[in-house]
Formats: structure tokens, C-alpha cells, sequence
């Protein structure tokens, strides 16, 4: 018997043709995301992540592939959804032929220009009044810090290709504010996000629950805290989210994990525009505020940034349920019962982005967000349609519950 012949085959479900990937998901351009659809139905994570890619098509056809029969479907659709499958494929139609998925340049220069505006207006503060005035100045670096976090808002929308709907001219716009704003990897995000998007709060998968040694979502992370380090980090994690977690976490993007796949990947515009931030903080730092507390104000601010997106972030999903890393489930599940939408009023949307709603972006994420708030109420009524949950809390709700999770987690260590 051959090598070949021994080999078992890597397939997948798309619509009714069951895909060969063995000799292609090493070779997927979008990395090892692939790995996770092997098995079960992909159809909903393939149309979500190619939405705007005719080249993704192309390649689809090029897999072999074979008409499903009876038992293929049973096999691959293990949770029986084909009825919610079904009318979810045809929402989707409905909302690219109604126009949702189309791009507003307004909304995005409107965007652009909030931080640009949020960048000099706390520079100017932090810098003219640093002297004559210390409350407006440290009022200008709480501007920076949040503008900062707002950067990372808008190189999200830039990742997942939802401001032009052109990926080369949106991931050009993620390098540079994630890059210069934030002075984070574009391609690390994207490689990670993907993963957390394919399959939210599934273990093993779902990078974000891989957060040890500083933090513990779910018992099954917090059980393998091993050494003295990541014990004390989970047993006191939620006093220490806010004065030290978030910090260490950017810290450790920025330092290490970041630059590490900027080297392997070759990102070298990404580290052009990283190199340009750090140069552009050593300048301020060395003609206006010397270099001590130029390098004192640079940590607050990331503190700030840091604290305020990874916050956010975590009232959405980390209280959640998980998913066993051999279950499958479909798209819509993972949308329905490992999100959380939060308060949709005007404030929360402007604060969030917009990814207060969390179950229509990760139903659509390529759908540009300030769209989201128009979509709510017949996702909503589809998802209800179906048995489906639709979960929704307050923000100050979504805070304690998030927190009161961390404290219940972090008891399996104390």
C-alpha cells in the first residue's frame, strides 16, 4: 500500500459537495484555520469570510470535491440545522442584495478624521499644557490612550474587509492604524481573529481562551495553571484586570508575539510603520517631555488603550459557555450562544464601534458595523424563529457578569 493510499482524507462540507482540502489545508492562504471546518458543515464559515473574494471561489473549484450523499450529510451536519441553515443563507442574500454590505467612504472618512482629531487635540493637551497646566495635560494623554484603543477599533474593521470591501486597500488601512496607532502586527490580528471568528469560546481552538499565564476565562484554561506565575495571575485575576493584566498583555503583543511574526511573515511595511510610532514617541519624548517621564507617559497611554479595547472585548463572549474542542456546532450557534450583545443605545454603539453587537458581527463579519443597529431587530426574529437564543444585557449588566466569571474562575485555583 502506497503512502497516499494510508492517508486519511481531510474533508469538509460546502453546500452540497463534500471538499477534499488533504493536500491543500497546509497550503491555505488564510492560514490553519481551515483545520477547524475538517469534518463538519463549513458552508456559513466559507460565505462569511469570502464574501468579497471571487479568488476564493476559484480555488474552491479547483479542490476535488463530490456530490454529498445522504450519510455525507448526516456525518457533516452533526446538529441537525438544516432548516436554520437554510433561511439563514437566504437573510444573508437578502441583506448583500438590500445593500448592507456595501461600503460608506463618508462613514469611513468620518472615522479617519475622529482620530486624527482625538490624536492632535490630546497631543496638543499633553504637550502645550504639560507645565502651565498638569490636569489638562494628564486629561490630553486619557484623550491619546483612548484614541489609541480607538485605532484598534477601526484596524478591526480594516482586518476583516468591511470599510472598502476591497481587502488590499482595507488591510493597507489596518497596517497603518494598528501599526502606527497601536504598534501591533496587522497579520498577527488577522491570523488570530480569524481563529476566534471560525469557532468563538471552542477550546483549542478559539486563540482567545488561550490566555495563560496572565488570565483564565473558562475552568478548563484556569485547571492548567501549572507553574507559581500563572497560579497567582488566575487567582487574583479580577483585581488585577484593570492595574495590571491589560497592560501585560499589550505589553507582551508589542514586545514579542508581534514582532516574532512580523520577522516570519515578512511584514515589513507593518514594522515601517511601527518603527515610524517609536520614533515619532522618542522625538516628543526627547524635545518636550525628557526621556523619564516621556517613557512614564508612553506606558500610561498604552495602559489606557490597552485596558479600554481588551475590556470591551471581554464583556462579549469570556463569561460564556465553551465548546468542547471535539464538538461541532454551526455557524449560527457559535453566533447565538457564545455572544453577547450589549446596551444598543447611542453612546454604548460610539464606545463599542458598534461591536455591542456581537451576534450580527459575528454573523456578518464583513458587513461594515455602524450597519449592525439597522439589522438587530430581524436577527433578532430569526434567530427566535428558530429556538435560537438572542442574548442582550446592559453594559454595567455585561460588566459584573464579566467580572463575577473571572472571580468564580479564579476560586478553582484558590
Amino acid at each position: 500500500m502506497c503512502k497516499q493510499e494510508i492517508i486519511e482524507k481531510k474533508e469538509f462540507l460546502i453546500n452540497d459537495q463534500v471538499v477534499d482540502v488533504t493536500n491543500f489545508s497546509k497550503r491555505h492562504p488564510g492560514g490553519g484555520i481551515i483545520r477547524f471546518m475538517i469534518g463538519s458543515e463549513a458552508t456559513d464559515s466559507y460565505n462569511a469570510f469570502h464574501t468579497r473574494s471571487s479568488r476564493a471561489q476559484n480555488m474552491l473549484n479547483l479542490l476535488p470535491s463530490r456530490k454529498a450523499t445522504e450519510q455525507d450529510l448526516k456525518k457533516f451536519r452533526v446538529d441537525k440545522s438544516e432548516a436554520m441553515l437554510k433561511d439563514f443563507e437566504a437573510f444573508r442574500q437578502q441583506l448583500k442584495e438590500e445593500g448592507y454590505y456595501n461600503p460608506s467612504y463618508t462613514h469611513i472618512a468620518y472615522r479617519i478624521a475622529e482620530l486624527v482629531a482625538m490624536h492632535y487635540v490630546g497631543g496638543y493637551m499633553l504637550l502645550h499644557y504639560w507645565e502651565s497646566n498638569p490636569l489638562l495635560s494628564f486629561l490630553g494623554l486619557l484623550i491619546l490612550g483612548i484614541g489609541q484603543g480607538r485605532c484598534g477599533w477601526f484596524m478591526h474593521e480594516g482586518g476583516h474587509g468591511s470599510l472598502t470591501g476591497n481587502l488590499n486597500i482595507d488591510w493597507n488601512i489596518q497596517r497603518f492604524f494598528y501599526g502606527f496607532g497601536c504598534g501591533m502586527s496587522a497579520r498577527w490580528w488577522r491570523i488570530q481573529h480569524n481563529k476566534h471568528h471560525a469557532t468563538p469560546q471552542k477550546l483549542k481552538h478559539d486563540a482567545d481562551l488561550d490566555t495563560l499565564p496572565l488570565i483564565a476565562f473558562c475552568k478548563e484554561t484556569a485547571q492548567k495553571a501549572s507553574n507559581g506565575l500563572a497560579k497567582f495571575m488566575v487567582q487574583y485575576q479580577a483585581l488585577l484586570w484593570f492595574p495590571m493584566t491589560c497592560l501585560l498583555v499589550a505589553t507582551g503583543w508589542t514586545t514579542f508575539l508581534h514582532p516574532r511574526c512580523i520577522i516570519r511573515k515578512q511584514e515589513w511595511l507593518e514594522a515601517f510603520w511601527i518603527g515610524c510610532r517609536y520614533a515619532t514617541v522618542g522625538y516628543l519624548s526627547h524635545n518636550y517631555l525628557g526621556w523619564g517621564m516621556g517613557i512614564l507617559c508612553y506606558f500610561f497611554y498604552v495602559w489606557v488603550g490597552a485596558t479600554y479595547i481588551f475590556t470591551n472585548f471581554a464583556v462579549s463572549h469570556t463569561h460564556l459557555p465553551v465548546v468542547q474542542k471535539d464538538e461541532h456546532v454551526n455557524w449560527v450557534t457559535y453566533a447565538s450562544k457564545h455572544t453577547m450583545n450589549v446596551s444598543h443605545n447611542a453612546f454604548v454603539n460610539w464606545w463599542m464601534a458598534y461591536l455591542n453587537f456581537q451576534i450580527e458581527h459575528h454573523l456578518f463579519p464583513s458587513m461594515p458595523q455602524y450597519r449592525f443597529p439597522q439589522i438587530a431587530p430581524r436577527v433578532k426574529k430569526l434567530l427566535e424563529k428558530h429556538g435560537y437564543p438572542y442574548l442582550y444585557t446592559s453594559y454595567m449588566q455585561a460588566m459584573k457578569i464579566t467580572f463575577s466569571n473571572l472571580d468564580s474562575v479564579a476560586h478553582i485555583i484558590g
